[in-house]
């Protein structure tokens, strides 16, 4: 498949665009299928896997959505700091409010560097996972639930929810207004370059990418690895 901007969903183991792995070594689609996830060299990178793979790409310039493994849930890692921001700002939305500049201080160290304490600051200010369940709800995530004991990280999803997810920050949506998704687009297109691989990869340097990774150890398994993002240029989205 040739480039083109795009929103995109991976994960390997055992959310514009998303990629995840585990491993152990406002526009609608028109159409759903396997499209590039069928190519040769796809089917033997895949073949070689020893992980457990599920990914997702939505083409918002073509409306066509491709799809592997959808069904297949995933521990978010830190893929989930999208959503504790997202759900902050809508609170603050709802409210009337703005965030402080303490907040916006915090939002940044958790999106721009992945700072898991700025994470938990703003997750219990969200009000935990039953906050932010609620905002994910109305966004419409069927296939995203949450640990028991509260650890963001642990939280599960799949692809086709990511995107559910990045088409309200991408798009035009009532549950973030102009400026929310301004300031939440503006860090995930900002972050350190420690952060920065997963769904840019193949994308030309210079075309602009909002992304956010996640990892995470799973005992007896390997690693989660998982990479969300959103890509637009050459007038293509």
């Amino acid at each position: 498949m040739t480039w083109r901007a795009r929103i995109a969903a991976c994960a390997v183991g055992s959310f514009l665009a998303l990629v995840g792995t585990t491993a152990t070594t406002s526009a609608r689609p028109s159409s759903t299928s396997l499209g590039p996830f069928r190519s040769p060299s796809m089917t033997r990178y895949l073949g070689h896997r020893r992980g457990n793979i599920t990914a997702a790409v939505d083409d918002l310039t073509t409306g066509q959505m491709f799809v592997y493994r959808p069904g297949v849930r995933e521990d978010t890692a830190s893929i989930i700091k999208v959503s504790i921001l997202a759900t902050l700002l809508h609170q603050k939305q709802i409210a009337g409010r703005s965030l402080t500049t303490t907040e916006r201080h915090i939002a940044a160290g958790m999106i721009e560097a992945s700072d898991n304490n700025d994470a938990t600051a703003l997750w219990n200010e969200d009000g935990g996972s039953h906050g932010v369940n609620r905002f994910l709800r109305r966004v419409g995530l069927t296939q995203t639930t949450f640990d028991p004991r509260g650890a963001w990280g642990y939280t599960r999803t799949t692809p086709l929810d990511q995107i559910k997810l990045l088409r309200n920050l991408a798009l035009q949506s009532h549950l973030l207004n102009r400026s929310a998704k301004a300031f939440e687009l503006g860090l995930v297109a900002h972050v350190i370059p420690f952060d920065y691989w997963g769904v840019p990869a193949g994308v030309p340097r210079r075309v602009p990418t909002a992304i956010k990774n996640g990892w995470l150890p799973i005992r007896r398994v390997g690693w989660q690895i998982n990479s969300i993002g959103d890509i637009t240029g050459y007038g293509e989205h």
